[in-house]
């Protein structure tokens, strides 16, 4: 067990893995320092997260969140590969999505194993029944206050379903545009290519063009349709593929705008560095490459390198002199 950082979800899957994989030790260690300890913090640290962990409830969150934060990693690890490309990215979150709907009809598997994990230290498998309030009706009014007193049911209707849908959705909204833009380009895929008839790929084309009239001409459907003689009896698969099969056999003059479509396809990014920590390396530029540059004038001296163009205009000593004068204390005695 140790700290969880924000952003990393497979940090966040492996300690819940931990956790849940070695349950009966953890509580013999906490047993451990409730009796043994003579640090009185300490003690009374282990005897609250023992009496939190001794709960069928937390039990069956941590079996709900492990096969969440499971799928979630497999996803997280490779979507910071920078060799990834937007239609694997897209069809990895939408095995995600997927995988996290059969969870929502998997209620029973994971009461089971809460339910077995759960017996492993002898923790009861019954919830802890909570007395019913009911508000005084008059004889006119509706039994609205109704609460539910199978407790499973109540997890499952408060718990288990808000926090699955909560993903699905999650997943589904956040990752909207990527799928649009990588079916966009789903009939550039060689393996699809090579199915579509001529009208579907005039169609598609033309859709394209529309997106991208700057960079694609009105020529791109001929290319295609003359590009599929030519890699009929080839073994590529991907964008990326038929890109560098475009540039290795010295055809960029006969498909010129395929291999720009095949050009932007690749520079659109997945992700973006603000949200994967993985990818940003202005963190690891200032806990670690420094020594007493202080972070003010390392982040100035970074915008200064990333605007070089700008900086190398510059007068540095003018403005060096400048600065002395306006900041001068110096004062005139009369003597």
């Amino acid at each position: 067990m140790g700290f969880v950082g924000f952003q990393k979800w497979e940090a966040r899957h492996d300690a819940v893995f931990a956790l849940k994989t070695r349950f009966v030790d953890v509580l013999k260690v906490l047993t451990q320092i409730v009796l043994t300890s003579s640090k009185t913090n300490e003690k009374n640290l282990a005897v609250g997260l023992k009496k939190q962990i001794e709960n069928r409830e937390f039990v069956l969150i941590l079996c709900l969140w492990e096969p969440i934060l499971r799928a979630l990693r497999g996803i997280s690890k490779p979507l910071q590969n920078v060799n990834i490309t937007l239609d694997q990215a897209s069809n990895m979150l939408r095995n995600a999505v997927q995988t996290t709907q059969k969870l929502r009809n998997s209620f029973e598997d994971i009461l089971k194993n809460a339910n077995e994990l759960c017996l492993k230290w002898g923790i009861s498998t019954s919830f802890f029944n909570k007395r019913n309030i009911f508000a005084k009706k008059h004889y006119d009014e509706l039994d609205g206050d109704y609460r539910l007193n199978v407790t499973e049911e109540n997890f499952k209707v408060n718990i288990f379903l808000p926090t699955i849908d909560t993903v699905l959705s999650q997943l589904i909204s956040r990752f909207e545009g990527t799928h649009d833009v990588a079916d966009s380009f789903g009939f550039l895929t060689p393996t699809t290519l090579l199915k579509l008839n001529d009208s579907d790929i005039i169609k598609s084309s033309y859709d394209f063009v529309l997106k991208y009239e700057n960079d694609i001409t009105s020529d791109f459907a001929r290319q295609l349709i003359a590009l599929k003689t030519v890699i009929i009896n080839s073994e590529i698969k991907t964008i990326k593929d038929l890109a560098q099969f475009i540039i290795s056999n010295s055809l960029p003059s006969s498909f010129p705008d395929i291999l720009s479509a095949c050009i932007i396809f690749m520079c659109i990014p997945v992700t973006v560095a603000s949200a994967e920590r993985s990818f940003s390396k202005l963190k690891l530029i200032k806990n670690y490459l420094r020594n007493t540059c202080n972070q003010d004038r390392l982040s100035s001296l970074a915008v200064l390198n990333i605007e070089r163009e700008q900086t190398i205009n510059i007068a540095i000593e003018k403005i060096i002199n400048d600065f002395a004068n306006a900041k001068s204390r110096r004062k005139n005695f009369l003597i």
